[in-house]
């Protein structure tokens, strides 16, 4: 079994050297995906971008283009891409949230997880947390993919596709930083003491040292969205980080040394170590018999993305 000390022992440079060529590879294919499907239906395409929608209601499944206003603001730069993980979630969760809006399939893939208390729980599509959740004062806050408010359990899930991975913090981008060291932003290293906390306490890595690689730097992503559903929820509540990716994609399926993203989780996050804290990881393979689709979103999803 994965242990901690494991997780601490994957950097991302060394993801990266089992996983990105073949993910590269696998990007290369879903590209070739992507303009052979707007060839066959050019009346959603983008004439500029050849596995690109034209608009964002034609990137949605037919008859659905009304759950772009679920998405008012916070669209990603590359939104209409056929590879957009944002929109493929919008389409497939907001399709399936509008058929059962208790999320009960939502808790069916997540199971076992305590049952909701509500049975219209709010949810909503990329949400940005307020100042005072995370103590983000400065800088860029953390936004949940999709967020399930119940009286008794939060969930933050996070949506991937062709993504390389889960989020890394963006040091290595600032002069003078290098998580390899563990030589982190200021605003980060002291500005940022529950992302340390959570990291410490629920993911159980060690602390920070100089010359040291940074235990926070390839698992920000993932702290900051546990962080943000525990902080969410009731002090007596269950926060739930959920991962929703691509069997096929390499750093998700695993790929050379490195088990892939879910079982590295899984196994640092188990159940039994914590009272509220829960971690779920479901492929869009496994969710789609679960999701209440009808027939029409289900042909979109196999015709697109080759969902069944």
């Amino acid at each position: 079994m994965m242990t901690t000390a494991g997780l601490y022992q994957w950097t991302k440079p060394r993801i990266e050297a089992e996983c990105h060529r073949a993910w590269l590879d696998y990007d290369g294919a879903l590209g070739d995906r992507y303009t052979r499907y707007f060839q066959e239906h050019p009346e959603f395409a983008n004439t500029e971008q050849v596995w690109s929608a034209k608009d964002i209601e034609s990137a949605l499944p037919p008859g659905y283009g009304g759950l772009a206003e679920r998405l008012p603001s916070g669209r990603h730069s590359q939104h209409l891409s056929g590879k957009s993980s944002q929109i493929l979630a919008l389409a497939l969760l907001g399709a399936s949230a509008k058929s059962d809006p208790s999320h009960q399939w939502l808790w069916n893939a997540f199971s076992p997880i305590k049952p909701g208390a509500s049975q219209l729980p709010r949810a909503t599509f990329e949400v940005e947390v307020t100042t005072g959740v995370l103590g983000e004062q400065s800088g860029r806050r953390t936004s949940v993919d999709y967020l399930i408010e119940d009286p008794e359990v939060v969930i933050c899930i996070e949506c991937k596709w062709r993504e390389d991975g889960i989020g890394s913090c963006s040091c290595a981008d600032h002069e003078g930083c290098e998580p390899a060291t563990g030589a982190c932003r200021n605003v980060i290293r002291d500005g940022r003491p529950i992302y340390w906390e959570t990291a410490r306490d629920v993911f159980f890595l060690p602390e920070r040292r100089d010359g040291s690689p940074c235990p926070l730097s390839p698992v920000y992503q993932a702290v900051r969205n546990m962080a943000a559903a525990l902080r969410l929820s009731e002090s007596d509540g269950v926060g739930v980080f959920g991962l929703i990716y691509d069997a096929n994609n390499p750093y998700f399926a695993g790929c050379g040394d490195w088990p892939g993203w879910p079982t590295v989780l899984s196994a640092a996050l188990r159940d039994d170590a914590h009272t509220r804290a829960r971690f779920r990881a479901v492929s869009w393979q496994e969710l789609m018999p679960l999701l209440e689709l009808d027939d029409g979103v289900r042909n979109w999803a196999r015709d697109k993305h080759g969902l069944e």
